[in-house]
């Protein structure tokens, strides 16, 4: 099973619009280039998708999917929804309905922002198709997509909650989160893989900074951990040369299998 690191960055990107640019992070180092979050997991003829922001489109070209077997979103600001739109081309060529998973709160938010790709209206030209489907899940819930098995657990991400992901009982993804109910960090323990928020060195209040995340770490013991939703603060060298020994920041398209 292969894990694609699709993007890496925080809501803006690096580089940034406007003055911030890169910030601090080195321009001269392609790992520092980072896209808005989000995770490709590939088994087999089965594809699913976590999460779809602005750059979706960009970061799912060069791999030539045949089609989308889910896509799990994990909360609803817009770095991690924007590119819904973008996928609609899955849908063409069997016309069957693309899945979207994810808790009701966001579910509602979607239906809102994007009713068009789930439902059709007066508004809507007589040839348009609702290429979406709405599928409500809860934290603490668990999907099979074939040979994949994900199990969902809840994160605190400042006023809202995030969903994150464990893979196979090997790897969790857990994107935009400040905080843990006990249950959640409890099954994060002793897994091969760890990809998990560290913003910048200075606290937030809705992502663990890097501090935070290195404790979390050091008691999960995963085999190995990924700092993902780095900020423009962050400059990908910098940022290793702090980093544990089991811990690398992750960059844009790092894969590895599970």
């Amino acid at each position: 099973m292969k894990i694609t690191l699709l993007g890496t960055g925080t809501s803006v990107g690096i580089p940034s619009l406007g003055q911030l640019g890169w910030g601090k992070c080195n321009p001269q180092n392609p790992k520092n280039n980072r896209q808005r979050c989000a995770v490709l997991i590939q088994s087999n003829n089965t594809n699913i998708l976590i999460d779809a922001g602005p750059d979706i489109k960009n970061q799912l070209i060069g791999h030539n999917l045949p089609s989308l077997d889910g896509i799990i979103i994990t909360h609803e600001h817009a770095d991690h929804i924007s590119g819904l739109d973008e996928l609609r081309p899955f849908y063409f060529p069997k016309q069957e309905k693309i899945n979207i998973y994810t808790v009701e709160r966001t579910a509602n938010f979607l239906s809102t922002r994007f009713d068009y790709l789930f439902n059709k209206n007066e508004k809507s030209q007589s040839y348009f198709k609702p290429p979406m489907n709405l599928n409500i899940i809860n934290y603490y819930d668990e999907i099979n997509f074939n040979d994949i098995h994900i199990k969902t657990i809840k994160q605190h991400h400042g006023v809202i909650d995030t969903i994150g992901l464990i893979i196979n009982d090997k790897f969790a993804y857990c994107t935009d989160v400040v905080d843990f109910p006990d249950d959640s960090f409890n099954k994060l323990k002793n897994l091969d893989t760890l990809v998990i928020t560290g913003l910048r060195s200075t606290p937030h209040i809705a992502h663990a900074h890097f501090d935070l995340t290195f404790s979390w770490i050091n008691k999960l013991k995963p085999k190995k951990a990924y700092l993902t939703h780095l900020s423009p603060d962050s400059d990908h060298d910098s940022v290793l040369s702090i980093c544990p020994d089991n811990v690398e920041p992750a960059y844009d398209n790092l894969y590895f299998n599970i």
